[in-house]
């Protein structure tokens, strides 16, 4: 008998406790398609898929740096809705996305959908401090491939991500001190006074073609679009999934690196792909935030208490502690993967991180392209992010056909 999964919280892992206790900081992946879903059927599938990836049963255990992820042998729950008017595109009409997960119960669960465009819509919520996107799409895959009868492949990792950049810590090469860079928001943000609340909104668009080497081309468009208000320096902080690249085990917990990737002006999506190899070949990736290790010694309220005051300080003017924003490939999938008997995925598209000012998450088909972006609201008062949304997806798109002429 295999021993119960568990694994040491990591210290990004631990901020980003801090970061959902500012604001609901998840790993949402939808599973869009046409057909009917048995909740009943899709449970069991859900328990069996848990049994052979056991991480996504995991709770918070522990205190400080003895915190813990622990397997609970409590499955995700498949939780059914009502008909909904959502249509995927947005926040709009789906308040059942803003409960927000509780590391202490689970670290994910499963909303139900039928929605009134005909569509129903799986959404796979998990904590981003537990999972990381690749491990949440896995997490999709296994839970479908069992609907279809199969058998799960399963996942048993233990490591973090500090475990990964520790393996490669000596290959890190000393870099010299550069002054903190100070990034520009893509977007103008509303005047102190009208900015409310912090509440992050979302919007998905469809680009009806592939677009080779996106991540770049989208760092470049979204470079110009800031300039374009004001100059300045303009970053992104792009993740880098460890597994199969420098590791070879499967694992659903947070395996993930992050690098940045500057666009100066004038920069072409080509010197782009170019800085970000050079970047990885530095092992940039693996090289970990000063002092994040302290962060384990350090309690969640304490961290939460001296964040609030200054949150709209982060967010919503220039300084050192973001960058302009993050943009993140979820790599090709295939609508096969996530269909079984009853229901045809038609795509899955993921709701960004509620973190920072501006994150674009995207999705890769033979044929097209899912792209969804978020902002908190203050940056779209007047409608800028989606006007922002809008171009983007114009100036990727291929030129309409004119009428009386072939395709």
């Amino acid at each position: 008998m295999s021993a119960r999964y568990e694994r040491p919280l990591s210290g990004l892992e631990r901020y980003s406790l801090v970061l959902h206790g500012a604001y609901r900081y998840h790993v949402d992946g939808i599973v869009e398609g046409d057909g009917t879903v048995d909740p009943v059927a899709l449970q069991k599938a859900v328990d069996i898929a848990a049994a052979a990836n056991t991480a996504i049963r995991v709770r918070l255990r522990g205190v400080l740096g003895w915190c813990k992820w622990v397997d609970s042998g409590v499955a995700p729950k498949v939780r059914p809705q009502p008909l909904s008017d959502w249509d995927g595109n947005s926040e709009a009409g789906a308040p059942f996305l803003d409960e927000p997960l509780n590391p202490r119960k689970a670290a994910a669960d499963i909303l139900l959908v039928p929605c009134r465009d005909g569509r129903t819509r799986l959404v796979f919520r998990t904590l981003h401090a537990a999972i990381d996107g690749r491990g949440c799409i896995h997490w999709m895959a296994e839970v479908c491939r069992v609907m279809r009868g199969e058998a799960p492949l399963g996942s048993d990792s233990r490591l973090t991500d500090y475990d990964v950049q520790q393996q490669y810590a000596d290959k890190i090469p000393e870099e010299p001190e550069r002054p903190p860079s100070q990034c520009i928001p893509v977007l103008a943000v509303a005047p102190e006074g009208e900015r409310g609340p912090l509440r992050y909104v979302w919007r998905r668009v469809l680009i009806p073609r592939d677009v080779p080497q996106l991540l770049t081309k989208a760092a470049v468009f979204l470079a110009e679009w800031a300039r374009q208000r004001e100059a300045g320096e303009v970053g992104f902080t792009v993740p880098v999934d460890y597994r199969g690249f420098r590791i070879q085990e499967m694992g659903i917990g947070n395996l993930t690196g992050y690098l940045r990737l500057t666009v100066p002006e004038g920069a072409t999506s080509r010197s782009l792909v170019v800085q970000l190899g050079q970047r990885l070949k530095a092992y940039a990736d693996c090289r970990q935030f000063p002092g994040i290790r302290k962060l384990l010694w350090v309690p969640v309220w304490f961290m939460l208490r001296q964040l609030r005051p200054n949150i709209d300080k982060v967010l919503y003017t220039v300084t050192p502690a973001l960058p302009t924003g993050g943009v993140v490939s979820m790599g090709s999938l295939k609508t096969e993967t996530y269909s079984f008997p009853g229901f045809a995925n038609g795509r899955c598209y993921g709701v960004p991180g509620a973190v920072g000012k501006l994150n674009l998450i995207f999705v890769n088909y033979p044929d097209h392209v899912t792209v969804s972006f978020a902002a908190p609201a203050a940056y779209n008062h007047q409608g800028q992010l989606d006007a922002l949304v809008a171009a983007f997806q114009h100036h990727f798109s291929p030129p309409a056909t004119p009428a009386g002429t072939s395709p």
